[in-house]
């Protein structure tokens, strides 16, 4: 029971976050195998037709007209 109250706390940890990003369904998807997060800004997810490898490994994915459609952070797990 202790485990899955600290988990909860650490999801809870999110919520300013999730308070500064566009108000639409969004998705989360982490793969610890990879230690990949992806962050997906739309639901259903919408194609890339470009992306941006940072120096800090974020890939920024865009659409067609420039927009941001989602993040994949590598390396997620040492952030």
């Amino acid at each position: 029971m202790v485990a899955n109250f600290q988990e909860a706390q650490d999801y809870l940890k999110l919520l300013p976050v999730l308070h500064n990003l566009p108000k639409q369904p969004f998705s989360l998807v982490y793969d610890s195998e990879a230690d990949v997060l992806y962050i997906d800004f739309y639901s259903p997810p919408k194609s890339s037709t470009d992306t941006e490898f940072t120096e800090d490994d974020i890939v920024i994915r865009y659409d067609d007209a420039d927009g941001i459609v989602g993040l994949t952070v590598l390396n997620a797990s040492q952030r």
